[in-house]
């Protein structure tokens, strides 16, 4: 009998044990998530009208993409997009 009670008593501390160390493990997940700064959402693709600021005789270009798609193609581009 003080056997099976002593068995019961590891496998109790065993499941405690467990369950303390999932919780920890899942604090320090959720820690390292939290610490990454925000990423931008993209949303759908669009079209959008691009433009060089200032030049009257430049083409006006057709850009199919997301809105980050659109400031990287504007950063190298130099054009404006809307």
């Amino acid at each position: 009998m003080r056997k099976l009670l002593l068995a019961s008593r590891w496998g109790a501390l065993t499941v405690v044990g467990g369950a303390i160390a999932i919780g920890i493990a899942a604090l320090a997940a959720n820690e390292v998530n939290a610490r990454k700064p925000p990423q931008p959402e993209c949303g759908p693709v669009r079209e959008w009208n691009c433009v060089l600021p200032r030049c009257e005789e430049c083409p006006e270009i057709l850009f199919v993409g997301t809105v980050c798609q659109k400031a990287a193609f504007e950063q190298q581009t130099g054009r404006v997009c809307s």
